[in-house]
């Protein structure tokens, strides 16, 4: 080979190898861009207890001002604000059985409270209610498709048993050294089948916002202590789970496999009850926002009674309204740490974030406090998702139930196929994305449940029966506060057909008892569609 050649040889040689190594370096940049566009999305679903659709400061604001028929609270939630902005907003979610435990029960299970262990009432000590352990339930799924799942915060669907000693660690049996209650209202979890495959475990209960009850297999997280053994972090709740939900986020620990997916439930006891005092919210909050906010513009809403409580209670409007409100703008101050932490990972592009909750809160409205009530504080529900990959922020009517969330975020994350065959709910994850619901058209009706009335509320109508056999209507256009409970004689015949016949297909399509025993046939049509 003459000089010329070798040269030659040389500039071919070096030219294929430069030229190698860059289509090298590409198929990795493009195996890298394939992995991620193929990974499955996260899941971030936040839902604090007993906050209301009109306790969120963004309906206030243009592009969501006039998409609710009434005045909405005067709440300054930030985080939540912006969250909006890039969500998927609701108008019309519903809370099918507008109390803690049903609701839990639907959520997880998809399916309705007669099916699924948790009838009518909230579990409590004494009632044999609770979540069944062999459901396949929607974080079995997620575990079962290769998630890392992790769990923060109250779950309230275990039935509620004496199986603690004297210093509340759970000793598994009613015989001594058990035979104590944790709590009245809810009770821990032990590893098991009750934890529906959720791996990170950090429970907390007890209707207490600065002394909760914690238990966790993390013991870094609950001061060395095992799972099962008591522990209380003495902390604003909140912030003690986003400081958990952080770590989580973070992975610094190997809190998570890494590389995987992962679910996090984070499941708020705030804004919840107790409220009727300064000392139930964080005062720097309650101080700069609503301490000095005159009565009027606390409570303004037309259907509100100034003090409706009973003689020498403390839970009066006027008293509960700004610390019902420092809560949620407590939370939300929890939310937003949270959703920067998730931006610095790198991972909010493909995390669906849901910001909902398990029921609302009357609070004053009709002369009420509390919940499990059809009329829209208590039944209506914040709910936004907010998913840049793949849905486009706007507003939607969606009358959804909570059996629905289920099998519309599992259709969602690409696991359609993976929707347990017992699961109530409709999945709406087609128009949910697209916005387009023909193949799954919108129902006309979401199915009201509780232990003494069933009903269905319509974007026209609320329309209740109740289990003495009389039934009421409420125009939800001309009496956007409800007002006045009309009789059924007061609205059109064909409207009021429409509304009998939906609540009779959804009792029967929820295997209720009053569907069984056709009760109440007046009111109520069960021959179907």
């Amino acid at each position: 080979m003459n000089p010329i050649d070798r040269a030659t040889f040389k500039s071919m040689r070096n030219t294929i190898h430069k030229t190698t190594t860059i289509l090298i370096l590409a198929l990795l940049c493009l195996g890298c861009r394939t992995t991620n566009a193929d990974k499955p999305p996260n899941l971030l679903f936040v839902f604090p207890d007993q906050m209301r659709l009109h306790a969120m400061g963004f309906w206030k604001k243009p592009g969501f001002n006039k998409l609710l028929r009434t005045e909405t609270d005067p709440v300054v939630t930030p985080n939540i604000d912006r969250l909006a902005t890039k969500s998927l907003v609701f108008t019309q979610a519903t809370s099918t059985h507008p109390l803690c435990s049903p609701y839990r029960g639907m959520l997880m299970s998809g399916m309705y409270s007669s099916r699924n262990g948790i009838l009518n009432t909230n579990c409590r000590a004494g009632r044999k209610v609770g979540l069944h352990h062999h459901l396949k339930c929607f974080t079995d799924v997620l575990a079962d498709a290769g998630y890392e799942t992790a769990y923060v915060g109250k779950t309230h669907w275990e039935r509620t048993e004496p199986l603690f000693d004297k210093k509340l660690n759970y000793v598994g049996t009613t015989e001594p050294p058990g035979g104590v209650y944790a709590n009245n209202y809810d009770t821990y979890i032990p590893p098991g089948p009750g934890r529906h495959s959720n791996k990170f475990w950090f429970q907390q209960f007890v209707d207490n916002h600065f002394n909760a009850l914690t238990y966790s297999n993390r013991p870094e997280l609950v001061g060395g202590r095992k799972d099962g053994q008591p522990y209380r972090p003495k902390r604003f709740t909140p912030e003690v789970e986003a400081d958990v939900v952080i770590r989580y986020l973070k992975n610094e620990n190997e809190e998570r496999e890494a590389g995987k997916p992962f679910s996090i439930f984070w499941a708020l006891n705030p804004p919840h009850n107790p409220y009727s005092s300064t000392d139930h919210c964080e005062k720097d909050i309650y101080d700069k926002y609503y301490r000095d906010m005159p009565s009027k513009k606390l409570m303004y809403r037309k259907n509100v009674r100034a003090n409706p409580a009973r003689a020498g209670s403390k839970n009066t409007t006027e008293k509960c309204t700004p610390i019902y409100y420092s809560l949620i703008t407590g939370l939300d101050r929890q939310l937003g740490r949270v959703l920067r932490v998730l931006e610095k990972t790198g991972e909010a592009d493909n995390t669906i974030v849901v910001f909902t909750a398990d029921h609302g809160e009357m609070m004053g409205s009709h002369g009420l406090m509390g919940k499990n009530n059809i009329e829209d504080e208590s039944f209506l529900i914040p709910f936004l998702i907010s998913y840049p990959a793949k849905l486009k922020p706007r507003t939607d009517d969606l009358l959804l139930e909570t059996v629905d969330i289920m099998p519309s975020l599992l259709g969602m994350m690409g696991l359609k196929g993976e929707i347990p065959d017992t699961v109530d709910g409709v999945d709406h994850s087609v128009g949910m994305i697209s916005g387009d619901y023909k193949s799954c058209p919108k129902p006309k009706s979401a199915l009201f449940l509780s232990g003494r009335s069933k009903g269905v509320r319509t974007d026209r109508y609320t329309y209740l029966v109740n289990e003495a056999g009389s039934a009421e209507v409420i125009d939800n256009i001309a009496d956007p506060y409800q007002l006045k409970r009309l009789k059924t004689s007061a609205i059109p015949t064909k409207d009021l057909k429409l509304l009998k016949s939906e609540l009779g297909w959804r009792l029967t399509r929820a295997g209720d008892k009053w569907a069984k025993e056709k009760k109440i046939p007046e009111h109520i049509d069960y021959s179907g569609r």
